[in-house]
């Protein structure tokens, strides 16, 4: 991983602010709070953002950088998963392809698979096969 401080993921289902910020605490080792689910001695915080199509709810997990995460962000999406019962969305830098990145799909059942998206006007989606 590198030195950032943040991790960006999609949700499939929207799910609500207490269960989104226990669940990416827990995955990532760190105390968060968001907007809507304050808590006594956080050190990051979840920004929660609803989107009409695509995968229903955006994350980004922020810390300060004296506070490293050792996590890979694909560790914390599947963690992340696991916990919330559903499929999470997330991109990874890639040299390798045209765009730059690649997306990757974690499951509740720990599988980790590179996907193809659809990028709406307000939301991101699987790509739909022919």
């Amino acid at each position: 991983m590198t030195d950032q401080n943040f991790m960006n993921f999609f949700l499939e289902q929207a799910a609500p602010d207490a269960a989104v910020v226990l669940a990416c605490s827990r995955a990532c080792g760190l105390p968060l709070e968001s907007e809507a689910y304050l808590q006594e001695g956080s050190v990051g915080f979840v920004q929660v953002i609803p989107y009409p199509e695509g995968f229903e709810m955006g994350l980004c997990i922020i810390w300060p950088p004296s506070t490293p995460v050792s996590l890979s962000q694909a560790a914390v999406a599947q963690d992340i998963a696991r916990e919330l019962r559903q499929r999470v969305l997330f991109d990874v830098e890639d040299p390798a392809t045209a765009s730059g990145e690649r997306w990757m799909l974690a499951t509740p059942d720990g599988a980790l698979l590179t996907v193809d998206v659809w990028e709406y006007d307000d939301g991101v989606g699987l790509a739909q096969a022919d």
